[in-house]
């Protein structure tokens, strides 16, 4: 795709002409390329997964930029040629993982902690954690916080005493901006 700089003929052109070249507005400036025929087979499967992923990023990049404190933050990190809309695509595009869990000092009383440590891309927007006991019932569940520092690590304190601790089971849930989600659990023993 070339860029077109100071030509007054092609200055705010949009359009295919000729089924010979398409131009584009992007961040005010106008891009040409070579017209592109549709396709001529039909789209696998995994082409429409691909497509419609896409289209939900997009669709999601449209709302972040049209709300101005989730621009805002999208727009802080952009850097060179991007827009606060292209760094809400990436983000909706890349689910946030779970790296760990740290339960060293959970021992199944209350007020016993749990860390845990997400990250994403762009920012993780909460962590939920969950404890159930052995036979797989749910003991508690609850937000965890975010703590300031360098790990990005999540603190969840217990609230219920789990008489059963071994073999009992902890997940984490985080959860991106864009509503992306990524667990991790683990077993006590």
């Amino acid at each position: 795709m070339a860029k077109v700089q100071d030509n007054i003929l092609a200055k705010g052109f949009s359009g295919t002409i000729g089924k010979q070249l398409t131009f584009r507005q992007i961040g005010g400036k106008t891009f040409v390329s070579k017209y592109q025929k549709a396709p001529t087979v039909p789209a696998t499967e995994k082409k429409l997964a691909v497509q419609t992923k896409f289209g939900l990023a997009t669709a999601y990049a449209r709302r972040a930029v049209r709300d101005p404190e989730v621009k805002a933050m999208y727009q802080a990190v952009v850097t060179g040629g991007q827009r606060a809309f292209n760094i809400a695509m990436i983000d909706a595009l890349q689910a946030p993982f779970v790296e760990s869990i740290q339960a060293d000092g959970y021992q199944g009383q209350a007020g016993d902690p749990i860390i845990v440590q997400a990250k994403d891309d762009f920012k993780v927007a909460a962590v939920v954690v969950s404890v159930y006991n052995p036979a797989g019932d749910l003991i508690e569940k609850g937000n965890a916080v975010l703590q300031e520092n360098e790990e990005m690590n999540w603190l969840y304190i217990s609230i219920e005493e789990n008489t059963e601790y071994n073999g009992s089971k902890i997940t984490a849930v985080a959860n991106d901006l864009p509503g992306n989600m990524a667990s991790l659990t683990i077993e006590l023993s």
